[in-house]
């Protein structure tokens, strides 16, 4: 044991350990080979250099070693460079010459994917780029489950396909998806795919959308514009995402009426600066994506372009104007809608919505009371409307041998408890999905809760 910890063994030891990762760091070398025809350069180049991210960027004439190239033959001059970077690193470089200090007239600087072992670059002429841009196979995967759930998709229909388009591919008709039928449960609902798609990683982002039967998805997530995805090496894959980023618990499951109400006092302002004036004829009304797509983009419009369902009616003489909807099946329960006087699109900036969530699975649910909008932002800029997803987890005083829990919850969301934060295991309560409060009875041992969101 002694002999183990004794100074000199340990120093003969270190030293041993320092030449092996010395070794390891040469063995990671890629010998680089570099060429250029300088024949549009006249009268002819005195000295010509490589510059790039893998030696400093040395200016014209500065560069040493084997970043000065030697002219092998006629105009062609050439050299191989040694560089430590981790394969698979783009890099990026210019070719320059002497006299005069001159730098690669190229609109970008060249780039390149680091290889392993030796490389050789192609043969390029003074002035022009046209090194290959590596191609990367991209895998996307999208999970079916809502959609076969809600029977808009059915696993094995011979006139069904599940497709991913983008600029990758060019817009086209859609790369054909694949599900493995054998696997259990969600895992069959799973469709995937790799494909090419050519760039550099790290500087090249696709944008892409999934598809069904034909149609294109809408996510959530990115408003119902395209999804993208910065491409990061040579293979990679995507994270799985639900078609139009809904999963089960992002649906209406059975149609569910749903409340709103706003609180709108006589002279509010709308985004023009009009007053709101309901004893001279002005009325209220509301449109979002739940009422037939926005009705078909019938905001703005003439007075009366609204069915008349949707105008809000004041309670009395309150200022709180209200109305109630059938939110059907299938329906996303993120629902985004806004407020109007005289049927225009006048509450706030366009495609400034209120973004609300349906918080329980029915029958009925009442939205929290809104506010004119426009009214709230501060100097007249336009605010974020948008509920938070969940969260808001909250105990207060003990009351009749209970403990009163609240939390902003959804469906989806329930409320675990564990007697340990470093121990045990978290039950779950699934009778608090969909729920926001609870009276948990008071026990002789301690207890730790959290809301956890399922998949």
């Amino acid at each position: 044991m002694k002999t183990i910890i004794h100074h000199g063994f340990s120093r003969r030891w270190l030293g041993l350990g320092m030449s092996f990762v010395a070794a390891m760091a040469v063995q990671a070398q890629t010998l680089v080979t570099f060429q250029v025809d300088m024949t549009p350069v006249s009268p002819g180049p005195t000295d010509v250099e490589i510059s790039g991210t893998f030696n400093g960027w040395p200016a014209p004439g500065s560069a040493t070693g084997s970043s000065v190239l030697i002219n092998t033959t006629g105009n062609i001059w050439s050299n191989t460079v040694s560089i430590s970077d981790p394969p698979g690193t783009v890099e990026q470089c210019k070719f320059t010459y002497n006299p005069g200090g001159n730098w690669e007239p190229v609109a970008a600087n060249r780039e390149f994917v680091l290889g392993t072992g030796t490389q050789v670059l192609p043969l390029e002429i003074w002035g022009t780029n046209d090194w290959p841009v590596p191609t990367n196979q991209v895998t996307f995967q999208v999970n079916m489950s809502a959609q076969v759930l809600l029977g808009n998709f059915t696993n094995g229909d011979p006139n069904g396909s599940i497709t991913v388009s983008g600029d990758f591919e060019g817009w086209d008709n859609g790369l054909a998806l694949t599900n493995n039928p054998t696997l259990s449960g969600d895992a069959s609902n799973v469709y995937s795919g790799t494909f090419p798609a050519v760039g550099f990683p790290g500087g090249t982002t696709i944008n892409y959308k999934f598809r069904m039967n034909g149609g294109w998805e809408s996510p959530a997530s990115t408003g119902g514009n395209n999804r993208q995805a910065a491409i990061t090496n040579s293979t990679q894959i995507l994270p799985l995402v639900y078609y139009n980023d809904n999963s089960i618990h992002d649906l209406v499951l059975s149609p569910i009426t749903v409340s709103f109400s706003i609180t709108m006092t006589n002279g509010t302002l709308d985004d023009n600066g009009y007053a709101f004036n309901p004893g001279g004829g002005d009325t209220l009304w509301i449109n979002g994506d739940f009422l037939n797509n926005w009705d078909n983009g019938a905001w703005p419009g003439p007075i009366g372009s609204l069915p008349a369902n949707q105008q809000m009616i004041e309670v009395g003489t309150s200022g709180v104007y209200t109305n109630y909807f059938v939110v059907p099946r299938g329906n996303s329960i993120y629902l985004n809608y806004k407020y109007s006087i005289d049927s225009e699109d006048d509450e706030n900036g366009f495609a400034t919505n209120h973004v609300r969530e349906i918080r329980s699975y029915g029958p009925t649910y009442t939205m929290p009371q809104d506010v004119w909008s426009w009214t709230l932002a501060p100097s007249n800029t336009i605010p974020t409307i948008v509920e938070k997803d969940f969260g808001n987890l909250a105990i207060v005083a003990p009351s009749s041998g209970n403990i009163p829990i609240t939390w902003l919850g959804r469906p989806g969301v329930v409320l675990e408890n564990n007697s340990s934060l470093s121990s045990g295991i978290w039950t779950t309560n699934s009778g608090t999905d969909g729920t926001q409060s609870t009276n948990w009875p008071i026990t002789s041992s301690s207890q730790f809760f959290r809301l956890l969101k399922e998949q």
